[in-house]
């Protein structure tokens, strides 16, 4: 079941994946809600933990399918590069809903990877893109919060639908009651 947003998960920092977490077990669910979702970016707190991972797979992308995925633990952003670009994105907690954010067209990071091996690596466009979107939602940041007020104002009645839960999706959805 995917967390919805509005639920108090998302307005958090996620902690660090440590010794103590069943990695593995958390990667695999990662893996398979992506999966049964058909969705670029499943996160922890979409499964209702607040830690620091996500999966980008963009096989599963409705715009612009590619052949990247990569399974990101405890990700830091070490640096962006210009230019900003403007792209589409969604997400599994805020059903039928898609906004233009922009974002560097280029970043770098650094990660524990599926292995749990230290990874840096560089990465542009529409991976640069979704990884940037799990870092804000890892960091408590939605992409509601990335639009200008105005903007924000206008999603006010879908964002009511979505908390009267009135937005019907393919997969469930959890409230915070």
């Amino acid at each position: 079941m995917i967390q919805a947003f509005g639920n108090n998960i998302f307005k958090t920092e996620a902690q660090p994946v440590g010794a103590g977490t069943s990695t593995k077990e958390l990667i695999a669910k990662l893996i398979e809600v992506q999966k049964a979702a058909k969705h670029p970016f499943v996160s922890g707190k979409h499964l209702g933990l607040n830690l620091q991972a996500f999966s980008v797979n963009l096989n599963y992308s409705k715009f612009e399918a590619t052949d990247f995925k990569q399974v990101f633990i405890n990700p830091k952003l070490i640096a962006t590069k210009a230019p900003l670009v403007s792209g589409l994105e969604d997400d599994l907690s805020l059903p039928r809903l898609t906004v233009s954010i922009e974002r560097p067209k280029e970043i770098e990071v650094s990660f524990l990877d599926e292995e749990l091996r230290e990874q840096t690596a560089a990465f542009s466009e529409l991976a640069a893109r979704w990884i940037l979107h799990g870092t804000d939602q890892l960091n408590g940041i939605s992409i509601i919060d990335k639009l200008n007020k105005h903007r924000q104002r206008s999603l006010k009645e879908h964002l009511k639908r979505l908390s009267e839960q009135k937005i019907e999706t393919n997969y469930k959805l959890e409230y915070d009651s």
